[in-house]
């Protein structure tokens, strides 16, 4: 992965900018996040994920692990997502050309 999107992601992450992040969805984006587990436009998944951002208080962004692609395995990204509710574990999955296809955020 382009270590420039990546850094891109996290800056966005760290921002709680849900509009800039959605720029590196893909067209469908599977959501699984408290109030909401489903496949998604990447349009809906960043208004639903911007209420969540909103709600939770959403402080700021830390990735603590990414991984390589192997095998036709999508790559993914693990990291904290700080909050005024505490502190959420953010895996995101990418596809072949580096567009985020599944977001999980789990307490």
């Amino acid at each position: 992965m382009a270590s420039g999107q990546l850094s891109n992601i996290d800056a966005a992450l760290q921002k709680a900018n849900v509009a800039e992040w959605g720029n590196y969805f893909s067209k469908t984006v599977d959501l699984s996040i408290p109030d909401a587990d489903d496949s998604y436009s990447s349009a809906q998944a960043v208004t639903i994920l911007t209420d969540f951002f909103t709600r939770q208080g959403v402080k700021g962004y830390k990735r603590v692990h990414l991984s390589a692609p192997q095998q036709g395995r999508a790559s993914y990204s693990i990291g904290d997502l700080y909050s005024a509710q505490g502190t959420y574990r953010l895996t995101m999955y990418f596809d072949a050309s580096q567009k985020i296809t599944e977001i999980r955020i789990q307490k």
